[in-house]
């Protein structure tokens, strides 16, 4: 249990040490990342998606319920906090929830096998840069690799050193990018 008191505390020390980030895409709709990620993924209509660091399950929810068809892994530290009764009855094998740090838990996921991974754990710059690094061989080669926080100083550097150029901002600093360039990004891209 330390070892998640610690984390917390981490946590808040890295909030205070924000940095102002730039939307690189129009978006209209609410400020908030489970509806952004919900019309980001309307086209594709994703199967198998996987967020890694769920706490309270909001935006692991919220897909499900956008995405009928959708299997969602759900990585975190401590499953408690979202997997209760109500929700293993209503989700049922669409929910697959995985205990353990995001680092250590990955072989569970099979390579090649998801639309889709939404990083939003450990905001910290080697937590990010190795989640990035163990969870992107986890998508479809037209995968969408997405996280959330892209105004903490270690997300913004570890997404800025792996993905160069390379993604884009949405709402609610959620960070994007489809490993298939030719795949159209579904917003305007906005001249920053």
């Amino acid at each position: 249990m330390n070892g998640h008191i610690n984390q917390k505390m981490r946590q808040k020390t890295l909030a205070n040490d924000k940095i102002k980030i730039k939307r690189t895409i129009e978006y209209t709709g609410p400020n908030k990342r489970d509806y952004f990620l919900a019309d980001l993924f309307k086209k594709i209509q994703p199967t198998v998606g996987c967020e890694v660091g769920v706490r309270n399950g909001r935006t692991t929810f919220h897909l499900l319920e956008a995405f009928p068809k959708l299997k969602m892994y759900a990585i975190d530290y401590d499953i408690k906090l979202f997997y209760k009764d109500n929700m293993i009855i209503k989700y049922g094998p669409r929910l697959k929830a995985i205990q353990g740090h995001s680092h250590t838990v990955h072989e569970q996921i099979e390579n090649g096998s998801l639309d889709f991974v939404f990083i939003d754990a450990s905001h910290d710059y080697d937590s990010v840069k190795g989640d990035i690094e163990y969870y992107t061989p986890k998508l479809k080669p037209n995968g969408w690799l997405c996280g959330h926080d892209m105004d903490f100083p270690g997300v913004n550097k570890a997404v800025n050193e792996l993905l160069p150029n390379d993604h884009h901002i949405g709402p609610n600093n959620v960070w994007f990018k489809c490993l298939d360039k030719l795949v159209p990004i579904p917003f305007k891209l906005l001249d920053n």
